[in-house]
């Protein structure tokens, strides 16, 4: 039997909940890194079971929807939901500490920048503590957009009084796209040994794209029972 997660869901729907969908114009970062094993089960919802090896994700977005700016970054393990690979959203950074349309669960208050640097592009991501989390993209070479994949997310959603996990599908029209190898995602020093942003640091890197284009992420909706016989 595949290994499942861990993590009690009950009270992690966001309220009040926006399904979305969130469709934002800029440019945003996926990072995809090794995990420990352990740590991804314990923050890893038990009607989702784990990959090989156990990976993590980073989405930062810098851009505009709706016409006003919008800078969040999301957390995410890679997981098998209903035999689909998804990105399980573990906690988000917002301006405001709210959750995210579409991108509904745990969330904190907090900022994210992305600056080119002269050898690559970095990515802070901070909190009134300071520096949750940094990443770094060394030497991005241009690709073709359609050779990179996006996996749908699992969020959290209020259902029948309590709290399900519901799917949010990604639509992605890109203008450019970039490839790292080698990329560094880390915790920094207001990520305590209690915060996700720590357990799940990279143990290894396995992928990082720098994207410029349209991201459009929900609606996230329940999927139905289906009974059988």
């Amino acid at each position: 039997m595949p290994d499942r997660g861990l993590r009690a869901i009950e009270g992690l729907a966001p309220s009040p909940f926006d399904a979305g969908p969130l469709e934002i114009a800029g440019r945003w970062v996926q990072v995809t890194f090794e995990v420990d094993r352990d740590a991804a089960m314990r923050w890893m919802p038990a009607d989702v079971t784990r990959p090989v090896p156990c990976y993590g994700r980073l989405l930062a977005v810098d851009g505009a929807s709706g016409g006003r700016p919008m800078r969040f970054a999301a957390l995410a393990l890679g997981g098998r939901f209903r035999m689909m690979p998804r990105n399980v959203l573990v906690e988000a950074v917002t301006a405001d500490g709210a959750a995210l349309p579409a991108l509904a669960g745990p969330a904190r208050a907090g900022d994210v920048r992305m600056d080119a640097e002269s050898d690559g592009l970095a990515i802070a991501i901070t909190t009134a503590e300071g520096v949750l989390a940094e990443a770094r993209l060394p030497a991005p070479y241009a690709i073709e957009p359609a050779m990179l994949r996006w996996d749908g997310w699992v969020v959290y959603a209020p259902n029948n009084g309590g709290t399900a996990l519901a799917e949010a599908l990604v639509e992605v029209r890109a203008t450019a796209a970039r490839l790292s190898k080698g990329a560094l995602f880390a915790p920094g020093p207001a990520a305590d040994r209690s915060s996700p942003w720590r357990q799940l640091r990279s143990l290894l890197p396995i992928s990082a794209c720098a994207v410029e284009g349209v991201l459009r992420v929900g609606p996230a909706a329940v999927s139905a029972q289906v009974l059988m016989g």
